[in-house]
């Protein structure tokens, strides 16, 4: 999500005529993505989850983790899950 504000060089935007376009891109998803999630034609949403964690004693280091774009081997960090 970022920081709260961001700073933009607009008139470098301007110079390179590049459109810039806000987007919140979970508007209106839900009812379709539960709707997916549920069907006999859903894919297997279990490959999206690359790290997880046990136990709520974890918690700190799931969000660590979940701030980062890769783990300290490599690997691409998409879902993090904690367990019970």
């Amino acid at each position: 999500m970022g920081v709260p504000i961001q700073t933009l060089a607009i008139s470098s935007a301007a110079l390179r005529e590049v459109d810039l376009v806000g987007v919140f891109r979970y508007a209106n998803t839900y009812p379709e993505g539960i709707s997916l999630a549920s069907s006999a034609e859903c894919p297997d949403l279990s490959k999206l989850v690359t790290h997880t964690f046990k136990g709520l004693d974890s918690a700190d280091k799931a969000f660590g983790m979940a701030g980062k774009t890769k783990d300290e081997e490599g690997k691409l960090v998409l879902k993090v899950v904690i367990q019970n």
